[in-house]
């Protein structure tokens, strides 16, 4: 055979193949959203008197299957003290097992919880909720504990939320909550569910926790909590909700860290309102005292041209007191040799409101003002004002003057007018203040229904990821009417917090004490503000600490939608109140 003959052959071949190949290729069809099916078990689910010596169970599937996220979706219970091993995790197989490490207890019902980790491998089809249960005695424990976990202060519910129940028998102390895993485990949903199943009868405490190092225990001062004050005694079905609150930690020795030339950082822990600050070193004779509510730290400040501690370095000792309790703290203090300098930036919108102040913002603490070398001017002409170091945080000053829309101002202040705790003193500086023209604000006016009787403290927040607080009223007597003038458009809501024991503050829970939090309130749903528009709102307070239907982060939502006006909804706004706009001037 030549050359030329076998070549014609080869090609020939392989046509054919290619060809056979083309026929047998497939073409598609519908794509797979079935997810898996449970075939059996071994020990079969719900199966009774199962061995407590059981080294290894079986759930088999009609297809094979992967466990996405374990730990975020599985939850066992009873907890154990040694985790059994489960798998596939990672490798496909058509069954699920279970490795015992340790001997099961006897006569207990034992629940594996699997939420959405059941997946099979090729599309991901979730076998939701599926549960695989059996009991080391002769029957299967059947109550259950259902309800929601609410956030008495935030809007929205943190993502890794347990409930969990600790037998309370000779045995129990509040002190376990704090050492060990939960008897009884569930995970809480997104829309704040949670069902306790197959429980026995008996005496337990109820609690929720914020799982957010995803160890199954509560970090006390970490994590948010809950808790419900009397034990309960199960003998039936029971509904219980839970309001998670921010524990406040006990209160430790801080740490003291040099940050820059005249600044020494007290990290504390537990408190800073009830924490003083004494210098045992003799250098120190300037120092000022920075606080921050809702801050775990605080500033010492010192001048150091004046103290003797002027081109130092080396450790000096301060002493920290929190009621009782004293400790010796030593800070290590090192000279900069980076020049310091007073420097400012103001701190309002581009267009400032009639109703605000104009804030400027130094970078320490303002300890005196000479007013005489500051000037405020109205196309060119000097006005009245008054500027003031702010109460709350003294690296702001603020500037008071009568103003109006559509209205143009310059704050002038020249040298050495601002002097800060580090005997820093201001250069020129100049601000040119537009004020907003009547298109670029709303108004917005408040009525408050089955308002409480006892003193509250009204926030009025900025609708954004943070939910940024714009403005706090403290209400001690029965006001049930709030004016917010001259907003920003936008999305915005309130929370009105209770001050039962009417000490001027909200106060949050306490485990350790059997403290709840004071009760809270909060606004239904975004409120929108629209220029030039004035909006008139009733809050009708229904029962405190109660869930919020906020639009979710998903801008195609059906609520999102309607918000935007591409779905048809009705009201434009729907609240637990009323609400009724009109235009500014109607």
């Amino acid at each position: 055979m030549n050359k030329t003959t076998r070549f014609s052959l080869l090609m020939i071949t392989l046509i054919t193949v290619l060809s056979c190949a083309r026929q047998g290729s497939p073409t598609g069809g519908p794509k797979d959203e079935t997810p898996p099916v449970f075939i059996n078990a071994d020990p079969d689910t719900l199966a009774t008197n199962v061995d407590v010596n059981i080294k290894e169970a079986i759930i088999n599937f009609d297809e094979y299957v992967v466990l996405k996220e374990y730990s975020k979706n599985v939850v066992v219970s009873p907890s154990f003290q040694i985790p059994p091993i489960v798998t596939p995790q990672a490798m496909a197989k058509k069954f699920i097992s279970i490795k015992f490490q340790e001997e099961l207890l006897p006569n207990t019902t034992y629940s594996f919880n699997f939420g959405d980790a059941v997946q099979d491998f090729n599309e991901n089809n979730k076998l939701s909720n599926f549960q695989y249960v059996f009991s080391t005695g002769d029957f299967i424990d059947s109550l259950k504990i259902a309800g929601r976990v609410n956030s008495s202060y935030d809007f929205k519910l943190p993502e890794k939320v347990l409930v969990g129940l600790y037998k309370v028998n000779e045995e129990y102390k509040d002190s376990i909550v704090l050492q060990k895993k939960p008897y009884y485990i569930a995970r809480v949903n997104e829309k704040g569910e949670y069902q306790l199943n197959y429980l026995a009868a008996g005496k337990y405490k109820l609690i929720a926790f914020e799982d957010k190092v995803e160890n199954v225990q509560f970090d006390f001062g970490k994590e948010r909590f809950a808790f419900k004050n009397d034990p309960i005694e199960l003998k039936e079905n029971q509904q219980e909700n839970l309001n998670l609150f921010n524990q406040k930690p006990a209160y430790r020795k801080p740490e003291a860290s040099f940050k820059r030339n005249g600044l020494i950082v007290f990290k504390t822990t537990g408190a800073t309102d009830d924490v003083t600050i004494t210098s045992l070193s003799k250098e120190f004779k300037t120092a000022t005292i920075e606080k921050f509510p809702k801050k775990d730290s605080i500033n010492f400040w010192f001048n150091p041209k004046v103290d003797t501690i002027v081109g130092k370095s080396g450790r000096f000792n301060f002493l920290v007191q929190h009621k009782d309790k004293k400790d010796t703290i030593t800070a290590l203090y090192t000279k900069s040799a980076e020049e310091y300098k007073l420097e400012f930036k103001p701190l309002n919108d581009k267009k400032l409101a009639p109703n605000k102040a104009f804030k400027i913002q130094g970078t320490a603490p303002i300890v005196a003002i000479d007013q005489t070398k500051i000037h405020v001017f109205k196309d060119s002409i000097a006005i009245p004002f008054k500027v003031s170091i702010d109460t709350i945080n003294r690296q702001n000053v603020l500037f008071s003057f009568e103003k109006a829309l559509d209205q143009n101002f310059e704050v002038n202040i020249y040298p050495k007018a601002l002097t800060d705790v580090l005997g820093e003193k201001n250069d020129t500086l100049a601000y040119p203040i537009k004020m907003g023209t009547r298109g670029d604000f709303g108004h917005l006016k408040l009525t408050v229904q089955n308002a409480p009787t006892k003193p509250f403290i009204l926030q009025f927040l900025k609708a954004d990821k943070d939910f940024t607080i714009l403005d706090e009223i403290y209400n001690p007597a029965g006001k049930n009417y709030f004016e917010f003038n001259f907003i920003e458009p936008g999305e915005y809501l309130f929370r009105l917090l209770v001050d039962e024991n009417a000490n001027g503050k909200w106060d949050t829970g306490d485990f350790l004490t059997g403290l709840q939090p004071e009760p809270i309130y909060l606004y239904p749903e975004p409120i929108k503000v629209r220029a030039m528009w004035d909006a008139a709102e009733t809050w009708v307070l229904g029962e405190a600490n109660q869930p919020v239907a906020l639009p979710s982060d998903n801008p195609d939502s059906d609520k999102n939608r309607i918000r935007k006006g591409q779905l048809k909804g009705g009201e434009e706004r729907a609240t637990s109140g009323k609400g009724n706009n009109k235009k500014v001037g109607e």
